[in-house]
C-alpha cells in the first residue's frame, strides 16, 4: 500500500474538519516525513478545503443625541436580556433592569423555555 493511498481515497467520510497544517502535524506525529508543502498538494487534490468562516457582524451601540444623563435615581433605566442554560439542559433567561444613576437593581424577572 503507498503512502498516499494510507491516507484514504475519502478523508471526508470522518466527519472531522482540520485543516492542511494540523493533518501536516497529525502525519508528523505518526512518523510519515512528510513535507508540509506536500501534505498541501495532496489536500487540495482531495478536495479537503475547510470554507472560510465569515465573521460575524458586531452590532454596536448606537451614540444616539437624544440619550440623557442620569441626574438622579429613577430617572434612566437600562434593560438587559441574559441567557444561559443548567447542567441538566434547562434554559433560563433573565431580564434585569437596572437604574443607571445608582446601579440599583429593582427587580430581576426569570423565566425558563
Amino acid at each position: 500500500m503507498s503512502r498516499r493511498g494510507a491516507i484514504g481515497s475519502s478523508p471526508t467520510a470522518i466527519g472531522v474538519r482540520y485543516g492542511y497544517r494540523r493533518v501536516h502535524v497529525l502525519l508528523d506525529r505518526e512518523g510519515w516525513g512528510i513535507n508540509v508543502k506536500k501534505v498541501y498538494r495532496i489536500y487540495r487534490e482531495l478536495g479537503m478545503q475547510l470554507r472560510h468562516k465569515t465573521p460575524k457582524r458586531r452590532v454596536k451601540a448606537k451614540l444616539r443625541d437624544d440619550r440623557v444623563e442620569a441626574v438622579g435615581p429613577n430617572d434612566v433605566w437600562a434593560m438587559d436580556f441574559v441567557h444561559d442554560q443548567l447542567a441538566t439542559g434547562k434554559k433560563l433567561r433573565v431580564l434585569t433592569v437596572v437604574d443607571t444613576f445608582s446601579d440599583a437593581v429593582p427587580g430581576r424577572v426569570v423565566g425558563s423555555g
